[in-house]
């Protein structure tokens, strides 16, 4: 599943974040991505298990830094926790399973 957004001026990389099937309470969304453009795609060795219906919410982050890391979770996790502060999450973009 790939999501796109429009960039956001000065920032050199993003986190997505988004959860189990369903959960629409963004405090839920236990797993990240990272992207260094206004893309990025879920593997499919990530999704959550889904059945037809099921929706699953990401939101995207903004950061004026990089992450440093050996692959893209451990990026991910130096920004979630290092003291850099990320944008707002955006609004929910809402997947649908088929």
């Amino acid at each position: 599943m790939k999501v796109d957004w429009e960039a956001v001026l000065g920032a050199k990389s993003y986190l997505t974040h988004y959860s189990e099937a369903n959960q629409t309470d963004p405090k839920h969304a236990k797993f990240m991505g990272y992207s260094e453009t206004n893309s990025w795609t879920l593997k499919a060795t990530d999704v959550p298990t889904l059945v037809a219906g099921d929706k699953i919410y990401i939101y995207v982050q903004a950061y004026r830094e990089k992450g440093i890391g050996a692959d893209d979770v451990t990026k991910a996790q130096y920004l979630q926790d290092g003291p850099f502060t990320g944008s707002a999450w955006s609004i929910a973009v809402v997947l649908t399973a088929k």
